[in-house]
């Protein structure tokens, strides 16, 4: 099967005067050209620091679009398209904010290039009530993985895979969760796994989805 094309964030705020919300400073427009994403696609913006919902937002024909998010300084949006049956992969960003009422960035979220994961940062079950995600530590030295929680504490998604994990270099390892409805509906939630990699640590985040 084809890997699904990952979001551009290229195209993502661009030209446009920031907007300060005079009731709540972290409500902020974030606009993208034409061609950011498909025609017509459905934009979900995830703040990953945050319980707060989802925005999604309607894409105009020519790929562009506005979302209103809330945010504040340093925190990770995920950010995703779903086009019909077609789904992005995921691109994360820190939002960076100098000041409360000045322009804000948008700054790819660190990862290690040598760690794989195979299928990206997504683990969709599809009806399965198993699914994992495989690592592979192309790095010159040991990597450790700890500390894994969730956003949102759904009660439906179970960690199986036992951490913490040492995974030396050349190594491949699975993450695996499974998978229990408790209520009706998209269930989704986020899994934060902590990789350290010669004494830095990155948070890395695994959508949990079931349709």
């Amino acid at each position: 099967m084809p890997e699904p094309p990952a979001f551009d964030l290229s195209g993502v705020n661009h030209g446009v005067t920031p907007v300060v919300n005079p009731v709540d400073p972290t409500v902020h427009d974030l606009p993208a050209l034409a061609g950011a994403v498909p025609g017509g696609a459905v934009v979900r913006i995830t703040n990953l620091d945050t319980p707060d919902a989802v925005f999604a937002t309607n894409a105009a024909k020519d790929g562009s679009f506005l979302a209103t998010i809330i945010a504040g300084d340093g925190q990770e949006l995920r950010f995703e398209w779903v086009n019909g049956a077609e789904r992005s992969q995921p691109a994360d960003a820190l939002f960076v904010q100098p000041a409360p009422s000045g322009a804000f960035t948008l700054t790819p979220s660190p990862r290690f290039d040598c760690l794989r994961l195979s299928g990206g940062f997504v683990l969709a079950f599809n009806g399965a009530a198993q699914a994992s995600v495989t690592l592979k530590n192309a790095c010159s030295g040991e990597l450790t993985l700890d500390n894994p929680r969730t956003r949102l504490a759904l009660p439906d998604f179970t960690l199986t895979s036992e951490l913490p994990l040492s995974l030396a270099a050349g190594q491949s390892a699975k993450l695996s969760e499974t998978f229990a409805r408790g209520a009706p509906g998209l269930r989704e939630d986020v899994l934060f796994v902590d990789v350290t990699n010669a004494g830095t640590t990155l948070r890395y985040p695994i959508t949990l989805r079931a349709e």
